[in-house]
């Protein structure tokens, strides 16, 4: 016998081998595929979920950002609320970003990371970043009150960051409180979306906080003659 025959043969047993099967086994064989099946369909929805829980939520861009306004040239910014220099750019520079966007003059892009967990003793750039897209989420046209008082409120470094409940607290002073606001920042509802955004941030090559562009460049002089400036030239160039 050839080989080809031996395997036809070896074939043929095996057909044989199987071919009887019992009512109860046809029940038992349906019931692992129902069980694999739904093992199956579990693991998609858990793969499904665990791409939702990174996905920016549907308030923000697609690159993770909060906008505002409607005009062409977009101010972005990219913050994290642990870092000083990011402090002191929204408090002397970051009012007259407003006042622009709400001239119609520019557009506001805020993106909040988390890369300076190591200059807290409680990852307070995650949780910050956490709290910060709860309001975004809770209440876009509150964000940037409960931004501003995130930043005057902001802790030394090195040392324990805000609480939870104080966050919280800052969230109900800005005008976006309630039981689902506080369960998101105490349960960090958005820490898969922060930790998968800060990572594409550092991958595309974030390396220092703040990063504030005008367009697609970067600005150097941070003060609000710095970014008029740099406006005026975007908008001149545009024309």
């Amino acid at each position: 016998m050839n080989r080809s025959s031996r395997k036809v043969a070896r074939a043929t047993r095996q057909r044989r081998i199987v071919t009887p099967i019992s009512v109860g086994a046809v029940i038992v064989i349906a019931a692992l595929i129902a069980v694999v099946t739904a093992s199956y369909l579990h693991k998609d929805d858990d793969r499904r979920q665990a791409a939702a829980a990174v996905a920016p939520p549907a308030i923000y861009t697609a690159d993770g950002r909060l906008h505002y306004g409607s005009a062409d040239t977009v101010v972005t910014v990219i913050t994290d609320y642990q870092c000083p220099i990011c402090r002191q750019f929204e408090i002397t520079t970051g009012p007259t970003l407003a006042d622009l966007v709400k001239a119609g003059t520019v557009s506001a892009e805020y993106d909040t990371v988390a890369v300076l967990d190591g200059l807290s003793k409680d990852k307070y750039s995650s949780r910050a970043a956490n709290a910060s897209t709860c309001v975004g989420v809770a209440n876009k046209g509150y964000w940037p009150d409960f931004s501003q008082r995130m930043f005057d409120n902001q802790p030394a470094e090195n040392g324990p960051g805000l609480t939870d409940d104080k966050m919280v607290q800052l969230a109900a002073d800005a005008g976006v409180g309630g039981p689902d606001v506080a369960d998101c920042i105490h349960s960090g509802r958005y820490a898969g979306f922060v930790a998968a955004h800060s990572r594409q941030a550092i991958t595309a090559g974030l390396t220092h906080v703040p990063v504030v562009k005008v367009g697609d460049t970067t600005l150097e002089n941070l003060t609000p003659d710095g970014l008029r400036a740099a406006i005026a030239r975007a908008t001149s160039a545009g024309k």
